[in-house]
């Protein structure tokens, strides 16, 4: 509810000014009127807001305005998490679009095979949660990367805490994957300790993990 109902628009400036702890003299000067002027508009206040005091005005409406204030901050927060909502949607369903038509050409260049959907990824990966044996392909590995990546960015909202929760309990499937992507390239699982590296480390891993798959090897298993 508005605090300010029945009040002109000088008088809600009038009254602005006085929350913010101005004197009548302040008030005057900064809406380029005389004190008279001011102390006129006070009593018109004082008479619709029927208090009988400064005191009384301030505590009446200053208590009004916070609450206003607090539910407006609530109502943007939910307006701001629905919107972001629904950009995280739309972001969501354009990229599995441009990737699908992607893989989709790709797998049709080099041998048919029909790449991993982003919720394909997902199952795959939390199935295979600690599984470092075995391969895993761009699709698998990219799509998984991308689902922790929008997931944690949606719980940074709710706050840090819950960010340390879910990057923790998803550290191990990524490793997982991670490992059985590189070897999918070629390339032995111990590039993954290049994660210890600050920065440089992950964006070493990130070029050897955009490698394209090699010929099957004989032995897929994790090396000793």
């Amino acid at each position: 509810m508005d605090p300010f109902t029945g009040l002109s628009n000088r008088e809600r400036e009038v009254v602005k000014l006085l929350l913010e702890g101005k004197s009548n003299k302040q008030i005057a000067l900064s809406l380029h009127i005389t004190e008279n002027t001011v102390e006129f508009h006070l009593k018109n206040i004082f008479t619709k807001c029927q208090v009988s005091s400064r005191t009384e005005l301030i505590l009446k409406l200053g208590n009004s305005v916070v609450a206003e204030e607090r539910e407006n901050a609530e109502n943007e927060t939910r307006l701001n998490s629905s919107n972001w909502s629904a950009l995280l949607k739309t972001a969501i369903s354009r990229i599995r679009k441009e990737l699908k038509m992607e893989n989709a050409i790709n797998s049709t260049a080099q041998n048919g095979t029909s790449p991993m959907t982003f919720f394909e990824s997902i199952l795959v990966c939390f199935k295979k949660y600690a599984e470092f044996n075995g391969r895993a392909s761009r699709s698998e590995f990219w799509w998984f990367m991308l689902f922790i990546t929008l997931v944690a960015s949606a719980l940074a909202y709710a706050g840090e805490t819950f960010v340390s929760i879910f990057l923790i309990a998803t550290l191990l499937p990524l490793l997982a994957v991670g490992a059985r992507r590189l070897r999918d390239a070629g390339i032995n699982v111990w590039w993954l300790l290049f994660l210890l590296v600050p920065v440089g480390g992950l964006v070493s891993l990130g070029f050897l993990w955009a490698r394209p798959t090699v010929n099957p090897q004989p032995d897929d298993a994790l090396p000793a």
